[in-house]
C-alpha cells in the first residue's frame, strides 16, 4: 500500500473527535496509537480484513429451521460461524508472515467488540474494501452489522505493544439502553 493509501485509510478509518475510540480509564488506549501518525511522514502499514462463508450456509440454516430440522440447523450453523472465525484466524497469521512478525505479536480487533465497539464503522471498511461486496458478496444491515451473519471484519495491528482492552460500555451494554 502506498502513503497516500494508507494516509487514505486511516482518514477512512478514523472514528469521532479525529481517532479511534479512546479508552476513557487505566492507559487510555486508542488503536491509532499503535501506528505512526499522518504528520511523521513515516511509512506504516494497515492490515484490513473481511471473511464470510457464503450466504449459503445461512440458507441451509433457514431451510433446516423451517423443516423443523433444528438440531441439525444448530450444527451446521455453529460450523459455519467456527469456519468463518478460523478463516479469519488462519488470515491473520497469514498477515503475520508476511509482516515478517512472531506468532504472539499483532492483535485482530473486530468492530463491535470493546475496543472498537460502533458496528456503524463496517461502512468505512466496505469502503476500504470494496471486494467484500463485489466479489464476496457481502453486505450491511442499516445498522453496520455483517451480512452474512458467518463473517467477521478486523484491522490487524501489527504494533509488539497492543493487546486488548474495552473502551467502556459493551455491545450488549449499549443494546440494552
Amino acid at each position: 500500500m502506498n502513503s497516500t493509501a494508507f494516509h487514505g485509510a486511516r482518514r477512512i478509518l478514523t472514528a469521532r473527535n479525529g481517532n479511534f475510540p479512546r479508552q476513557p480509564y487505566d492507559d487510555h488506549l486508542a488503536l491509532s496509537d499503535y501506528y505512526a501518525s499522518v504528520e511523521s511522514g513515516q511509512m506504516d502499514v494497515v492490515a484490513l480484513q473481511v471473511v464470510t462463508v457464503g450466504l449459503e450456509a445461512t440458507e441451509k440454516f433457514e431451510k433446516m429451521q423451517a423443516a423443523n430440522d433444528y438440531t441439525e440447523a444448530y450444527f451446521t450453523h455453529g460450523l459455519a460461524v467456527q469456519t468463518a472465525e478460523a478463516t479469519a484466524n488462519y488470515l491473520h497469521e497469514h498477515i503475520r508472515r508476511e509482516l515478517g512478525l512472531s506468532e504472539d505479536q499483532g492483535k485482530r480487533y473486530s468492530w463491535g467488540y470493546p475496543a472498537i465497539p460502533e458496528l456503524e464503522d463496517h461502512f468505512k471498511v466496505f469502503q476500504l474494501l470494496p471486494g467484500a461486496e463485489t466479489e464476496l458478496g457481502m453486505s450491511l444491515a442499516t445498522s453496520g452489522q455483517l451480512i452474512p451473519e458467518q463473517s467477521t471484519a478486523a484491522i490487524i495491528v501489527h504494533h509488539a505493544q497492543a493487546k486488548y482492552y474495552s473502551v467502556g460500555e459493551s455491545r450488549v451494554e449499549q443494546l440494552m439502553k
